[in-house]
């Protein structure tokens, strides 16, 4: 058997634990682009996996190796500094290998480096390919394999920074570029989703999707039948065409565990962000996608989900059950019942686990069928009883057949036991405690867990999860509710009688009666100060909002863990009577002790001790030294502590955490050199000074002492440490910054946000290797040093310090400085020797009201690519070679005095945003760059004259990711003459045929609807005939240009930043009418950047936008209108309280509440050619777009405007 079945056997792909694996150089996008990506990501529900180790030896784990398998897509971000890990070129070779051998998908992002140089390993690549031919000239195999990798991964498409930006909307992008991804690879193709498309099908179209009311879709049938996976595939099918999923799996446990509010409050805050107080008014206006899954109470479903009402327009719960009436009295609109396995798809199920092919093996065949008459068509049968005789000889198959004939009633029990009854003792011991304490535990907790009890539990788990008896999702361990059961009952069957003769006790009327029958009579405290558990070794009572006490537990010498989280009650912890050698984890935190006994020292195994919460913790024990073992320690939120003692320092800690303890006035001093320390936090706490032998924590790497309002000087020995990372931020008494007597080698980042500093010592340039320093909203700073410019910083940001007037000389050039912050500084002007600052990518000067000009040696800041001058009142104007800056990609004018722009302008290449609203004063605007993606000119009232742009215009690639959006918005321009008027018109119509899936939005003054829209009418509503179109047999109908004439409303006493028009989209078929209701995907929005400035209301304003149906949430649209006899755009205002963030990179105002009136309205339906016409079922079409070749000519029903 074994011979045979392993050269017909194919083997199985990897179990996918992870979405999402981040490769990436730390040192280059750590703290910046990769925690944005995984914020976004994480917000997104996918699972990602991110390695955070920062040390790193010389090649990649197994557990990383593994971690690679198991993911389904790798995003690999390039980097300056990429080539210069080993581990990062490793793990690209691994994944590599991974998409060639499994079909994974490879994600390529260039994150600020050319696709060339990692293409053709130049510049920084090509350096370190020249150290790794000396240093690895024994291996150059591997130098070769890393050149080829970069080769073959540069070739992918992917995503560059310098043509996607900003950094926002390339994070964006990417995002959905993966769900993109994940939703077309969760289809059930895999090999053990067998069966299930149809019953995915059929739910579906029970679901009603393109329904606003809410349903409720129950899922029956027998355990094992399939009911989980089946919901599970269509909920990561369908979660990203709802605003927000939440999946909760095994209700009943999760309810056991944490009862109904608490396991409602968590799926709430799943599915709405911002936290519990505002959840329920915003759960109501949110199309959410609910998956409850066994549910099989009535009474807790009800209170689970409250009702249908407290949901948005368009949600779906779904639900499993095995009981039909549960179902039925939650009042689903549809229940699926989901029924056994026909034979055919038994035998293909059951022969991937049993040969790891779609079909038996000849000579196994005729056994596979009588098999198969035992499993009953159920799936989990059919897996367990596969994966139990993987590799078996046929003598062993006909012993298990003879042991299933013993069971004539195929109770699914026995079926299952047979596999349990295949492991050895130490396997059935981990699958019992798994069973019984662990199922839906992290794996790695678990992992810890048992081998504490002295398993080999990843040996063991491995062997659980080969036979199918346990599986891992997200990094949780699961288990089938029917396995479980079994297991349960196997150690009810221990002793069916006395629960105390069990090998294992897990629910509390059991304990209790146990702990009852171990004395004569239940003492009132509940616990016998003498109770005699010699076995014990876990005691776990977390969240026993009753408990006030535990016994002495000394005559439980195995005991390794006490758990008492948020026992809240629980306030006096028994004195340790003996050496207790095995106990290593204590949590008390969330309880009300105020002290620990002095006796805490015989706890000599004790490794965790958490006191994380412990609002009436006022003392700790100088014994607390002598744990020499005690290598984590939670003190946060102890807001009762006054001091610690300095004996804590003797601990071999790693990480001292006194975050939020806001009653702590002093730090012990520090008796002698501490060894292993290397963060310590003291957020939020009421530390005056820090003791001068604080220089004792000698490998001390981060100090963070934020919001120490108290605090008012730092001791000089803190610079004699090795810290990279020191956070003074918001320390409102700190006046001064102690001199630095000589160099500090390791000081990277240094925050002074919010301090009370006047000045910096010119010693601060001894901090030799700063990256970053932030000394924003210092308001009294007046000056900075010369020896700051030496440094070698990255970011310097001195925003808000109000008093700043004047910036450094900078003699040389500046090799390292890239972002400069100097928003609201009373800054005049920048010295001309700003522009030795050669490296630098960010400028901002906003709100800066007192400068008046820019040095003309701005425009030698090649690299420059943000400058934002937006605020300045007294700026009249900008450098005239202004165009020399060729990377420059956002330029920010606003609230300036500028009167013409500088002719240079046109020549900024990488120009996408160029603002210029409320520049009073300007009165052209002159020939602007080709691929500009957004113009504000929100209340320019001087402007006259717009050059037209479509001379200038070059034509961008149709598959152009950076291009996707393009917005044009003038406002208040009562001075506009007729040419710059039919300049917009014009390149209006020239943006809507560049290319078919751009979105164009553009706002202007103007009365008239441009005369390219061949349908215009009075009014709001438009009515198309079929006959009026003309419609082609190769044209696909892409969408439609819009445009309304409207009036803005008084504006006087409302502040607002934008508004949107809903249209109503009515059609009639020959099936009748229709009617698509308003939605948040029928809204287009109209900007303009009010806080409290009138508008011209008296002025018409011309809002032009491309309505596209090719969006995937107007798919349906874009099938029904070409059949349409006729359709109505009903076109009007919408303000909506309820919204709170628009689709786009400005923010509603909810409290805008008026009218605008609509006056006219145009619309002009936008066409696409297949490419080929002769090949009729390509479904290929082009970029292009092409407009309805009517004219102006007047349709039935309409009037021209």
């Amino acid at each position: 058997m074994a011979g045979s079945s392993s050269s017909a056997a194919v083997s199985l792909l990897p179990v996918i634990r992870h979405d999402v694996f981040l490769n990436f150089r730390g040192e280059d996008t750590r703290d910046n682009f990769i925690s944005h990506i995984y914020a976004e990501l994480q917000r997104n529900k996918i699972e990602t996996y991110i390695d955070y180790r920062l040390a790193r030896g010389e090649e990649i784990s197994p557990a990383l190796h593994k971690a690679i398998e198991e993911s389904m897509i790798y995003v690999v971000v390039f980097s300056q500094n990429y080539a210069s890990s080993t581990w990062c070129l490793d793990e690209l070779t691994k994944i590599l290998n991974c998409k060639k051998r499994y079909g994974r998908v490879v994600i390529p992002v260039f994150y600020k480096v050319d696709p060339s140089i990692v293409r053709h390993q130049r510049e920084t690549y090509a350096e370190e390919f020249v150290k790794y031919k000396h240093r690895f000239a024994d291996n150059i195999d591997k130098v070769h394999a890393w050149k080829a990798a970069l080769t073959e991964a540069a070739e992918i498409a992917g995503w560059d920074s310098q043509k996607t930006s900003p950094e926002a909307t390339l994070v964006a992008e990417i995002v959905k570029d993966i769900l993109t991804k994940l939703n077309s690879s969760s289809s059930c193709d895999h090999q053990e989703f067998v069966g299930i498309e149809t019953h995915i099908t059929q739910i579906k179209l029970l679901m009603k999707l393109e329904t606003l009311d809410i349903r409720i879709i129950g899922i029956w049938g027998l355990g094992g039948i399939g009911k989980t996976t089946i919901a599970g595939q269509i909920y990561h099918q369908l979660a990203s065409q709802f605003c927000s999923s939440s999946l909760v799996l095994n209700v009943p446990e999760e309810i056991e565990r944490h009862g109904i509010q608490r396991t409602r409050s968590n799926y709430e805050k799943e599915l709405v962000e911002g936290g519990i107080s505002i959840s329920s008014e915003r759960l109501k206006r949110t199309k959410v996608l609910l998956f409850l899954d066994d549910v099989n109470d009535s009474g807790q479903l009800r209170d689970l989900i409250g009702g249908r009402g407290r949901f948005g327009q368009g949600s779906r719960i779904i639900l499993t059950s095995r009981d039909m009436q549960v179902l039925k009295n939650a009042e689903a609109d549809e229940i699926y019942e989901v029924k056994e396995m026909n034979d055919e798809e038994s035998l293909k199920l059951f022969s991937i686990h049993a040969f790891h092919q779609n079909q038996p093996i000849e000579t196994y065949k005729e056994l596979s069928e009588k098999v198969l008459r035992y499993a009953k068509g159920i799936p989990l049968a059919l897996q367990i009883l596969g994966s139990l005789l993987y590799r078996k000889t046929e003598e062993v198959w006909k012993n298990q057949l003879q042991k299933l004939e013993k069971y004539p009633d195929s109770k699914i029990f026995n079926v299952l036991k047979l596999s349990y009854d295949g492991l050895d003792e130490e396997q059935k011991n981990i699958f019992l405690d798994i069973a019984c304490f662990y199922r839906g535990y992290w794996e790695i907790f678990v992992a810890q867990q048992l081998e504490s009890c002295g398993f080999s539990a990843t040996i063991g788990m491995d062997v659980l999860k080969d036979k199918c008896l346990i599986s891992i999702l997200k990094g949780n361990v699961q288990m089938h509710d029917l396995i479980q059961e079994m297991g349960r009952e196997i150690v009810r069957q221990e002793c069916c009688l006395n629960p105390g003769k069990r090998s294992r006790l897990w629910k509390v009327e059991e304990i209790h009666q146990v702990l009852k029958n171990n004395e004569r009579s239940l003492p009132q405290n509940y616990w016998p100060q003498n109770l005699k558990l010699p076995n014990l070794k876990w005691l776990d009572l977390r969240y026993s909002g009753k408990l006030i006490r535990i016994p002495d537990l000394y005559l439980s010498p195995d005991i390794e863990g006490i758990l008492l989280t948020g026992c809240s009650k629980f306030e006096i912890f028994p004195e340790i009577k003996d050496t207790m050698e095995n106990l290593a984890v204590l949590k008390l935190d969330g309880t009300a002790i105020k002290t620990l006994p002095s006796s805490l020292c015989r706890l000599v195994a004790l490794e965790v001790l958490s006191l994380d919460s412990c609002a009436s913790l006022e003392t700790i024990p100088s014994s607390i030294g002598d744990l020499s073992k005690l290598c984590k320690l939670g003190l946060t939120y102890c807001e009762s502590l006054e001091t610690f003692p300095s004996s804590i320092f003797k601990l071999k800690l790693t990480k001292l955490d006194l975050s939020r303890c806001s009653k702590l006035r002093t730090f012990p001093e520090i008796l002698e050199p501490a060894q292993t320390f290397a963060h310590v936090n003291l957020t939020g706490t009421a530390i005056k000074e820090l003791p001068f032998s604080f220089g004792n924590l000698v490998h001390l790497q981060t100090l963070r002492l934020n919001m120490c309002t108290n605090l008012e000087s730092l001791p000089n020995s803190i610079f004699k440490l090795k810290l990279t990372k020191l956070d003074l931020s918001r320390c409102s008494k700190l006046r001064t910054f102690p001199e630095i007597l000589e160099p500090a080698q390791t000081f990277a980042h240094v925050n002074l946000t919010g301090t009370a500093i006047k000045e910096l010592p010119f010693s601060f340039g001894n901090l030799v290797h700063l990256q970053t320093l932030r000394l924003n909203m210092c308001t009294d700073l007046e000056s900075l040093p010369n020896s700051i410019v030496k440094l070698k910083l990255t970011e310097l940001d001195l925003s808000g310090c109000s008093k700043l007037r004047t910036f450094p000389e900078i003699l040389e050039p500046a090799q390292t400085f890239a972002h400069v912050y100097l928003t609201g500084t009373a800054i005049k002007e920048l010295p001309f020797s700003f522009g030795n600052l050669v490296q630098l990518q960010t400028l901002h000067l906003n709100l800066c009201t007192d400068l008046e000009s820019l040095p003309n040696s701005i425009v030698n800041l090649n690299l420059l690519s943000v400058l934002d001058c937006s605020g300045c009142a007294k700026l009249t104007e900008i450098p005239s070679d202004i165009g020399c800056l060729s990377l420059l990609r956002e330029l920010s004018l606003g609230e300036s005095r500028i009167v013409n722009l500088p002719e240079s302008i046109c020549n900024l290449s990488s120009l996408e945003l160029l603002d210029l609203s409320e520049c009073k004063k300007l009165e052209c605007i002159p020939r602007l760059p080709a691929f500009l993606k957004q113009l504000l000119a929100f209340d320019c009232q001087s402007i006259t004259t717009v050059m037209p742009l479509s001379n200038s215009l070059i034509q961008i690639p149709s598959n152009s990711q950076e291009c996707n959006i393009f917005r044009f918005c003038f406002t208040n321009g009562q001075q506009l003459d007729p040419g710059a008027r039919a300049n917009i018109m014009d390149e209006s119509r020239l943006r809507m045929t560049e290319d078919a899936y751009r979105s164009v939005f553009f706002c202007f003054p103007g009365s008239e609807v441009p005369h390219w829209l061949p349908f215009r009418c009075e009014g709001h509503s438009i009515t198309i005939h079929r006959d009026s179109l003309d419609f082609c047999r190769n044209d696909r109908l892409i969408g439609f240009a819009l445009c309304v004439v409207f009036q803005l409303p008084d504006t006087n006493d409302i502040k607002r930043k934008c508004g949107s028009f809903s249209y109503c989209l009515n059609y009639v078929s020959d099936h009748g009418k229709h009617i698509l209701p308003n939605n948040d995907n029928l809204k287009s929005y109209f900007y303009w950047r009010d806080q409290e400035r009138k508008l011209d209301q008296d002025q018409d304003h011309t809002f032009l936008w491309k309505y596209n149906l090719e969006f995937p949430e107007m798919s349906c649209m874009s099938r029904m209108l070409p059949r349409a006899r006729s359709f109505t755009f009903e076109i009007s205002p919408y303000y909506d309280d309820n919204i709170l963030q628009p689709p786009s990179f400005l923010s509603i105002d909810r409290y805008f509440k008026s009218t605008v009136k609509v006056k006219k309205c145009g619309i002009c339906p936008l066409y696409t050619k297949k490419k080929d016409d002769n090949n009729a079922g390509a479904g290929d079409y082009s970029g292009s777009v092409r407009f309805s070749k009517n004219g102006i000519e007047e349709p039935s029903g309409s009037n021209a405007a």
